[in-house]
């Protein structure tokens, strides 16, 4: 529970909220005392100038002690203050405290010895005898420009105390409060903001569990939404590569029991049964047939392996293509011959350079090539052409062969798929050649889709692969 999420979360907005508070009750604290304490200073310096000028006047003769103090009980009664007057010597003449007062001692005081120096003397300090926080302010009194003593008073600052004391409990209430708040609204949140994340923790365990079904809700677009909204996209990604996966285990496991089943088959027979010669040989023909079969299907499923993985030796490079597809198709000429199938195509000397892995190439063009040479009947035509037009470099591979349904025409590029199962396997077909070459297409970032021919007898693939957009300056980083 320490460790969760939601804790911390919520503990880190308590103890930003505290801080917060603690620092700015400090600080309005230190200002108001400050603002108060400078406000009762104003206060008592303006009150002891009228006290100043009247006393001056006493003290240019003999000073009258009951006078001088009748005059500070008269102020000191106005300003709720005790009022003292001394002379030059600091012998205190005047004393508004009737009982207790201290005419005729000396005041040994910094603020009286300031005074009378031409200064204002100030101090804030705790009185023992009176238990509480005093100001004392003197000013000096002057006859004739000469400073002939002093006026002294003592004020309590008790009630700014009380205040600030009332404003500093206000301040504790309201921290109190502010730590509930923010407790509540930090589990408020971190119950928001963790919800996803929790949904996020148990679909994954769940995952891990052998549940690719798993989805979480999103409920908004900041970062935990992109998360939640990867992750479902990661499982939809996932769950279809699991059934993609097990279709083509499936396919591959059905393809290759076919042949192993025929093969099973002739070796028991030939075991089991006295064959002639003649026989004989058949039979090995047969496996023979049922060898290369085996062979071409592990091939096949080979280059699928390798295409998914990307294999490091698959370099791209910027090439003209032209060589790639005649070296190809004279390569063919032979099968076409033996089926009595009329090859031809239409190839300019050169084109556009268009990055490539080039053997990857001659694999799409063969695959294309020997499958419309299998379908076509005895007596037909293929035709390949390859041009380029402002974007794409263009190979079409045109035959008068069988051609494929419209309704096939999305899934001749997936795995073990066939149009005509018993026909592809008579032909000799894994049903692995055009989804290698949609594989290494999409790799190269083109285009294939297949279409009827104009005469609406056979069919046509076209693949379309995307030209440099300025081949000159690739040229000349490539040699760089």
């Amino acid at each position: 529970m320490v460790n969760s999420i939601r804790t911390k979360l919520t503990a880190t907005y308590v103890i930003l909220m505290l801080a917060v508070m603690v620092l700015t009750s400090f600080f309005l604290h230190s200002l108001l005392e400050q603002y108060y304490i400078d406000h009762q200073y104003e206060t008592v310096s303006r009150a002891a100038m009228p006290i100043s000028e009247l006393a001056g006047s006493y003290l240019r003769t003999t000073p009258d002690v009951v006078t001088i103090s009748n005059l500070a009980e008269g102020f000191a009664q106005q300003i709720n203050a005790r009022v003292l007057i001394t002379d030059h010597r600091q012998r205190v003449l005047g004393d508004s405290l009737r009982v207790g007062g201290m005419v005729g001692s000396t005041l040994e005081r910094e603020e009286i010895e300031a005074a009378l120096e031409g200064e204002e003397g100030r101090s804030v300090q705790f009185s023992q005898q009176s238990q509480q926080w005093v100001m004392q302010v003197a000013v000096p009194i002057y006859s004739e420009e000469n400073i002939v003593g002093t006026v002294f008073i003592s004020t309590s600052l008790a009630f700014i105390y009380q205040v600030l004391g009332d404003i500093s409990r206000l301040l504790q209430i309201a921290t109190v409060l502010s730590l509930l708040f923010a407790a509540l609204i930090g589990i408020y949140l971190a119950q928001r903001l963790t919800r996803p994340i929790e949904a996020l923790t148990g679909a994954t365990e769940q995952m891990a569990r052998g549940d690719l079904s798993q989805r979480v809700p999103v409920r908004s677009k900041d970062e935990i939404g992109r998360l939640a909204k990867q992750f479902n996209n990661m499982a939809e990604r996932l769950q279809e590569m699991t059934r993609q996966l097990r279709e083509f285990v499936a396919n591959a496991s059905h393809e290759m029991r076919t042949p192993l089943t025929s093969l099973n088959i002739l070796v028991k027979s030939m075991r089991e049964y006295p064959l002639e010669e003649e026989e004989r040989e058949e039979f090995l023909e047969d496996i023979d047939q049922e060898l290369e079969r085996m062979i071409r299907l592990v091939e096949s499923l080979l280059d699928l392996t390798r295409l998914d993985r990307l294999a490091a030796e698959d370099t791209v490079a910027m090439a003209d293509l032209v060589p790639t597809v005649v070296n190809t198709l004279e390569m063919l000429q032979k099968k076409a011959l033996e089926k009595e199938i009329s090859l031809d195509y239409t190839v300019p000397e050169e084109t556009a350079p268009v990055f490539a892995v080039l053997h990857q190439i001659k694999q799409v063009v063969f695959n294309l090539v020997d499958n419309a040479i299998k379908y076509t009947p005895a007596g037909g035509q293929v035709h390949v052409s390859l041009k380029q037009d402002p974007n794409w470099l263009v190979l079409t591979v045109a035959d008068t062969g069988i051609g494929i349904p419209a309704e096939h025409r999305e899934k001749v590029f997936e795995r073990f798929y066939r149009v005509d199962k018993a026909r592809s396997r008579e032909a000799g077909g894994t049903g692995l050649g055009l989804s290698i070459v949609y594989e290494i297409v999409q790799r190269h970032g083109g285009q294939i889709f297949v279409e009827d021919n104009d005469d609406g007898i056979g069919s046509r693939f076209v693949v379309k692969l995307p030209l440099i957009p300025d081949a000159e300056a690739a040229q000349s980083v490539n040699k760089n």
